[in-house]
Protein backbone atom coordinates (compact mmCIF):
# COMPACT_ATOMS: atom_id res chain seq x y z
CA UNK A 1 0.00 0.00 0.00
CA UNK A 2 1.46 3.58 -0.76
CA UNK A 3 1.64 6.03 2.10
CA UNK A 4 2.92 9.27 1.81
CA UNK A 5 6.14 10.87 4.23
CA UNK A 6 7.93 13.57 4.69
CA UNK A 7 11.50 13.52 6.54
CA UNK A 8 13.84 16.10 6.49
CA UNK A 9 11.08 18.59 4.76
CA UNK A 10 11.27 16.32 2.15
CA UNK A 11 7.85 14.53 0.84
CA UNK A 12 8.03 11.11 -0.76
CA UNK A 13 5.07 8.57 -1.37
CA UNK A 14 6.54 4.60 -0.15
CA UNK A 15 5.37 1.51 -1.20
CA UNK A 16 5.16 -0.22 2.05
CA UNK A 17 3.60 -4.02 2.45
CA UNK A 18 4.72 -4.99 6.22
CA UNK A 19 3.09 -3.29 9.08
CA UNK A 20 6.48 -3.29 10.97
CA UNK A 21 7.80 -0.82 8.50
CA UNK A 22 4.46 1.06 8.22
CA UNK A 23 4.57 1.73 12.23
CA UNK A 24 8.57 2.61 12.56
CA UNK A 25 7.65 5.36 9.91
CA UNK A 26 4.30 6.63 10.86
CA UNK A 27 5.15 9.74 12.94
CA UNK A 28 6.41 11.14 9.36
CA UNK A 29 3.09 10.28 7.44
CA UNK A 30 1.36 14.07 5.74
CA UNK A 31 -1.17 13.58 3.55
CA UNK A 32 -1.65 17.32 2.67
CA UNK A 33 1.42 18.18 0.62
CA UNK A 34 2.41 17.01 -2.95
CA UNK A 35 5.36 14.24 -3.09
CA UNK A 36 8.64 14.90 -4.90
CA UNK A 37 9.56 11.55 -5.42
CA UNK A 38 8.10 7.79 -4.69
CA UNK A 39 9.90 4.49 -3.01
CA UNK A 40 9.30 0.89 -4.82
CA UNK A 41 10.65 -1.69 -2.73
CA UNK A 42 11.08 -5.14 -4.57
CA UNK A 43 11.87 -8.51 -3.80
CA UNK A 44 15.36 -8.03 -4.69
CA UNK A 45 15.82 -5.24 -3.21
CA UNK A 46 15.34 -7.11 0.03
CA UNK A 47 17.50 -9.65 -1.15
CA UNK A 48 20.21 -7.22 -1.64
CA UNK A 49 19.61 -6.21 1.91
CA UNK A 50 20.08 -9.55 3.61
CA UNK A 51 23.17 -9.91 1.42
CA UNK A 52 24.56 -6.57 3.04
CA UNK A 53 23.49 -6.97 6.48
CA UNK A 54 25.37 -8.52 9.37
CA UNK A 55 22.19 -9.60 11.11
CA UNK A 56 19.48 -12.09 10.44
CA UNK A 57 16.33 -9.67 10.42
CA UNK A 58 12.74 -11.04 8.91
CA UNK A 59 11.19 -9.35 5.64
CA UNK A 60 9.64 -6.73 6.99
CA UNK A 61 13.39 -5.53 8.97
CA UNK A 62 14.82 -5.50 5.56
CA UNK A 63 11.77 -3.89 4.05
CA UNK A 64 12.57 -1.19 6.30
CA UNK A 65 16.55 -1.25 5.81
CA UNK A 66 16.15 -0.60 1.86
CA UNK A 67 13.06 2.23 2.24
CA UNK A 68 16.24 3.76 4.69
CA UNK A 69 18.72 2.86 1.96
CA UNK A 70 16.77 4.41 -1.36
CA UNK A 71 15.85 7.34 0.83
CA UNK A 72 19.48 7.90 1.32
CA UNK A 73 20.35 8.29 -2.09
CA UNK A 74 17.45 10.22 -3.53
CA UNK A 75 18.26 13.34 -0.80
CA UNK A 76 22.02 12.86 -1.56
CA UNK A 77 21.66 13.35 -5.10
CA UNK A 78 18.80 16.15 -5.07
CA UNK A 79 18.37 17.71 -1.39
CA UNK A 80 21.85 18.43 -0.17
CA UNK A 81 21.37 15.65 2.80
CA UNK A 82 23.04 12.69 4.20
CA UNK A 83 22.58 10.16 6.83
CA UNK A 84 24.88 10.46 9.51
CA UNK A 85 25.44 7.73 11.83
CA UNK A 86 25.31 9.51 15.69
CA UNK A 87 23.24 9.87 18.84
CA UNK A 88 21.72 14.03 18.46
CA UNK A 89 20.49 16.00 21.21
CA UNK A 90 18.72 19.28 21.27
CA UNK A 91 20.27 22.01 23.94
CA UNK A 92 19.12 25.27 24.28
CA UNK A 93 17.86 25.16 20.19
CA UNK A 94 21.27 23.84 18.92
CA UNK A 95 22.05 20.38 18.24
CA UNK A 96 24.91 18.45 19.47
CA UNK A 97 26.19 14.72 17.58
CA UNK A 98 28.03 11.91 19.64
CA UNK A 99 29.75 9.83 16.94
CA UNK A 100 31.46 6.52 17.76
CA UNK A 101 32.38 2.56 16.23
CA UNK A 102 29.37 0.69 17.54
CA UNK A 103 29.58 0.04 21.79
CA UNK A 104 31.80 2.95 22.41
CA UNK A 105 29.20 4.60 24.56
CA UNK A 106 27.08 7.00 22.33
CA UNK A 107 23.75 6.17 23.82
CA UNK A 108 25.42 5.94 27.49
CA UNK A 109 26.70 9.93 27.20
CA UNK A 110 23.76 10.86 26.06
CA UNK A 111 21.83 9.41 28.76
CA UNK A 112 24.30 11.22 31.39
CA UNK A 113 23.71 14.62 29.48
CA UNK A 114 19.72 13.84 30.26
CA UNK A 115 20.39 12.90 33.78
CA UNK A 116 22.93 16.71 34.84
CA UNK A 117 20.94 18.94 32.82
CA UNK A 118 17.08 17.32 32.53
CA UNK A 119 14.63 19.57 30.85
CA UNK A 120 17.39 20.91 28.64
CA UNK A 121 18.24 18.13 26.81
CA UNK A 122 16.10 16.57 23.87
CA UNK A 123 17.00 13.54 22.24
CA UNK A 124 16.54 14.04 18.47
CA UNK A 125 17.51 11.18 17.10
CA UNK A 126 19.59 8.07 18.61
CA UNK A 127 20.86 6.83 15.67
CA UNK A 128 20.37 7.94 12.19
CA UNK A 129 19.39 11.68 11.74
CA UNK A 130 19.26 13.26 9.06
CA UNK A 131 21.89 16.06 8.03
CA UNK A 132 20.47 18.91 5.55
CA UNK A 133 21.71 22.21 4.35
CA UNK A 134 18.93 24.70 3.95
CA UNK A 135 19.58 28.20 2.74
CA UNK A 136 23.27 27.88 3.69
CA UNK A 137 22.63 26.50 7.20
CA UNK A 138 22.98 22.67 8.03
CA UNK A 139 20.19 21.17 10.15
CA UNK A 140 19.71 18.27 12.17
CA UNK A 141 16.15 16.14 11.36
CA UNK A 142 14.94 13.36 12.99
CA UNK A 143 14.17 10.13 11.19
CA UNK A 144 11.97 7.02 11.77
CA UNK A 145 15.47 5.02 12.03
CA UNK A 146 16.04 5.77 15.48
CA UNK A 147 18.18 2.79 16.79
CA UNK A 148 17.69 -0.25 19.52
CA UNK A 149 16.01 1.84 21.90
CA UNK A 150 13.84 3.48 19.61
CA UNK A 151 14.42 6.96 20.83
CA UNK A 152 14.10 10.58 18.82
CA UNK A 153 11.12 12.75 17.06
CA UNK A 154 9.89 14.36 14.19
CA UNK A 155 11.94 17.82 14.28
CA UNK A 156 14.68 19.97 13.07
CA UNK A 157 17.36 22.06 14.51
CA UNK A 158 20.38 23.74 13.54
CA UNK A 159 23.99 22.04 13.75
CA UNK A 160 25.97 23.34 16.96
CA UNK A 161 28.36 20.43 16.90
CA UNK A 162 30.16 16.92 16.25
CA UNK A 163 32.06 15.36 18.52
CA UNK A 164 33.83 12.13 18.21
CA UNK A 165 33.44 10.16 21.01
CA UNK A 166 35.90 7.84 23.05
CA UNK A 167 36.37 6.16 26.22
CA UNK A 168 39.18 7.13 28.49
CA UNK A 169 39.87 7.03 32.37
CA UNK A 170 39.88 11.27 32.55
CA UNK A 171 37.40 13.20 30.76
CA UNK A 172 38.83 16.02 28.23
CA UNK A 173 37.14 17.47 25.29
CA UNK A 174 39.39 19.72 22.83
CA UNK A 175 39.30 20.54 18.79
CA UNK A 176 40.41 17.49 16.57
CA UNK A 177 42.96 18.03 13.84
CA UNK A 178 40.93 18.89 10.51
CA UNK A 179 43.38 16.33 8.94
CA UNK A 180 41.25 14.16 11.26
CA UNK A 181 37.65 15.19 10.50
CA UNK A 182 36.68 14.23 7.05
CA UNK A 183 38.02 10.05 7.01
CA UNK A 184 35.96 10.13 10.94
CA UNK A 185 32.99 11.72 9.79
CA UNK A 186 32.78 9.47 6.16
CA UNK A 187 32.94 6.05 8.59
CA UNK A 188 30.05 7.21 9.87
CA UNK A 189 27.45 7.88 6.93
CA UNK A 190 26.69 5.88 3.70
CA UNK A 191 29.36 6.18 1.07
CA UNK A 192 27.42 5.54 -2.59
CA UNK A 193 29.77 3.57 -4.92
CA UNK A 194 28.23 6.29 -7.55
CA UNK A 195 31.13 8.65 -8.16
CA UNK A 196 28.52 11.76 -8.71
CA UNK A 197 27.06 10.56 -5.81
CA UNK A 198 30.32 10.07 -3.78
CA UNK A 199 31.49 13.51 -4.83
CA UNK A 200 27.95 15.25 -3.42
CA UNK A 201 28.39 13.87 -0.38
CA UNK A 202 32.22 15.14 0.14
CA UNK A 203 31.03 18.24 -0.63
CA UNK A 204 28.26 18.44 1.51
CA UNK A 205 30.48 16.86 4.22
CA UNK A 206 33.14 19.70 3.51
CA UNK A 207 30.82 22.44 4.57
CA UNK A 208 29.29 20.34 6.99
CA UNK A 209 32.34 20.44 8.79
CA UNK A 210 33.26 23.70 8.27
CA UNK A 211 29.93 24.99 9.79
CA UNK A 212 29.63 23.37 13.07
CA UNK A 213 32.74 22.79 15.81
CA UNK A 214 34.03 19.34 16.00
CA UNK A 215 35.13 18.29 19.26
CA UNK A 216 37.65 15.04 20.14
CA UNK A 217 36.06 13.96 23.37
CA UNK A 218 37.33 11.49 25.60
CA UNK A 219 35.14 10.43 28.16
CA UNK A 220 34.65 7.81 31.45
CA UNK A 221 31.12 7.32 32.48
CA UNK A 222 30.96 9.61 35.24
CA UNK A 223 28.78 12.64 35.42
CA UNK A 224 31.40 14.86 35.06
CA UNK A 225 31.77 13.53 31.35
CA UNK A 226 28.60 15.58 30.69
CA UNK A 227 29.60 18.46 32.37
CA UNK A 228 32.82 19.28 30.91
CA UNK A 229 31.52 18.26 27.22
CA UNK A 230 28.42 21.02 27.93
CA UNK A 231 30.77 23.66 29.53
CA UNK A 232 33.02 23.63 26.51
CA UNK A 233 30.70 23.26 24.04
CA UNK A 234 28.09 26.02 25.12
CA UNK A 235 30.49 28.62 26.56
CA UNK A 236 29.71 30.82 23.30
Amino acid sequence: MIFRYKIADIVFDADIKYKYTYNIMKDYLVDDEPARFSIVITDEDIENERKLSPHNLSDAGYESTAVYRKFIYEIMDKYDAFFFHCSSIEVDGKAIMFTAKSGTGKSTHRNLWMKNFGDKVKIINDDKPVIRKVDGVFYVYGTPWRGKESMGVNTKVPAKALCFLSRAEKNYIGPIKTSDVVAKALNQTVRPSDVRLMGNLLDLLDGFLQQVKCYDLRVNMDDEAAIVAYNEIMKD
